[in-house]
């Protein structure tokens, strides 16, 4: 796919765009300007993403959509290192980033994927990784792959298409391809493991309601966005499931809490109004409801069982969330409250405030952004309160 003309001219043209190179195709009669349009466009969007990828001058980059799917290397390298065994089945290989760190750690790895065009790239990049010892590619649908697959496997695992036949996104499993719901059982009595990458849209306890053997549902965050939820099953599992709320940080770093739902059912919570600082857990502890395992592993009270913010005294050093200064505050209501922010620009929270937050904005008659943040927030005993803060930890 790749010789080493159009690597250099995809090198020499990096920062070209489709357009510019669509009009150099005249000049360039042998060369497939096409096929170099894509490769450039895919090697730049995914500089961020895929750094690994984008580095290698040898990688093949697919079609867009395939790009915009597939999971970013830093989440794809840490998933793999939940999973273990010898042998790995991909019912839905894609463009091969998650693959590659499970043939990586996997002895043997079946990749399987239905688009032959996207099956060929990520077959020639498992080469250049030097991989291709290790992985085995087929093309076609990944279920009947599976059932013609005859050895023995430690893991399954598969990430279904979260689009509908008119290519929009859709979360719900019964509406994913393949329905996971369908082919569960099958999946378990083929393999030790059953992997699933998800939405994390989805509803957990609807998972857990609808799933068995799931030991393990991993809410992952990168820098405090909510990327997915990732289903680990064992078979045979009869116990009740481990949540992970989990927060990779790009410049490396984990940041991870870990609970039942039963316990965070039977804990007691705790409320009072906070003291100098206020606290917000990241983005996968909101996305888990995991609110009194927070009280209870920092030793704080909410504010409120529905506000979702916590207060104390001094900076929690090691608390997995934002962390802010109150400077100033007052009744969310009241006639004081605009003189809060006199330059009329801050960033705006609302937690069980009785209105969103662009509501909130538009009743300060705030611009968005700035270094002060404008948090509207309900509070047991005192009622709902509007704060003035500063940012002192992300």
């Amino acid at each position: 796919m790749l010789t080493k003309e159009i690597k250099k001219f995809i090198a020499d043209h990096a920062k070209h765009s489709p357009e510019q190179l669509a009009l150099l195709a005249g000049k360039y009669p042998d060369l497939p300007m096409p096929f170099i349009a894509q490769q450039v466009k895919g090697r730049a969007r995914m500089r961020s993403k895929l750094p690994s990828w984008h580095e290698n001058p040898d990688i093949v980059f697919p079609q867009s959509l395939s790009l915009e799917q597939c999971t970013s290397e830093l989440v794809a390298r840490y998933r793999s290192t939940l999973l273990e065994g010898n042998t790995a089945f991909d019912l839905t290989g894609g463009f091969g980033v998650d693959g590659r760190f499970l043939a990586e750690r996997f002895e043997r790895y079946f990749y399987n994927e239905r688009d032959e065009e996207l099956a060929k790239v990520a077959e020639s990049n498992f080469a250049v990784f030097g991989l291709a010892e290790k992985v085995a590619c087929s093309v076609g649908d990944g279920l009947e792959a599976l059932r013609a697959h005859t050895g023995e496997l430690d893991l399954i695992y598969v990430d279904p298409a979260r689009r509908d036949q008119r290519s929009f996104k859709v979360s719900a499993l019964v509406s994913c391809e393949p329905n996971i719901l369908e082919t569960w059982d099958e999946m378990l009595g083929r393999a030790k493991q059953v992997a699933v990458k998800t939405s994390p849209g989805l509803d957990l306890s609807s998972v857990l309601n609808d799933l068995h053997s799931i030991e393990s549902i991993y809410v992952i965050s990168v820098e405090n966005d909510c990327k997915e939820l990732f289903l680990k099953a064992r078979k045979g599992f009869e116990g009740e499931a481990t949540i992970h709320c989990v927060n990779l940080r790009k410049g490396g770093g984990v940041d991870e809490l870990s609970f039942k739902l039963s316990d965070e059912k039977e804990a007691d919570g705790e409320f009072a109004p906070p003291g100098k600082y206020l606290l917000e857990p990241n983005a996968s502890i909101m996305k888990a409801g995991g609110f009194k395992s927070v009280s209870k592993k920092w030793g704080l009270k909410a504010l409120n069982p529905r506000t979702r913010l916590y207060g104390a005294d001094e900076i929690v050093e090691d608390f997995q969330g934002r962390v802010f200064e109150i400077l100033e505050d007052t009744s969310i209501g009241g006639k004081e409250a605009k003189k809060l922010f006199p330059k009329k620009k801050a960033n705006v929270i609302s937690r069980n405030s009785g209105m969103t937050a662009e509501e909130l904005r538009k009743k300060l008659g705030l611009k968005e952004g700035g270094e002060l943040f404008a948090i509207g927030a309900a509070v047991t005993g005192v009622g709902r309160r509007l704060y003035s803060c500063r940012l002192v930890k992300s």
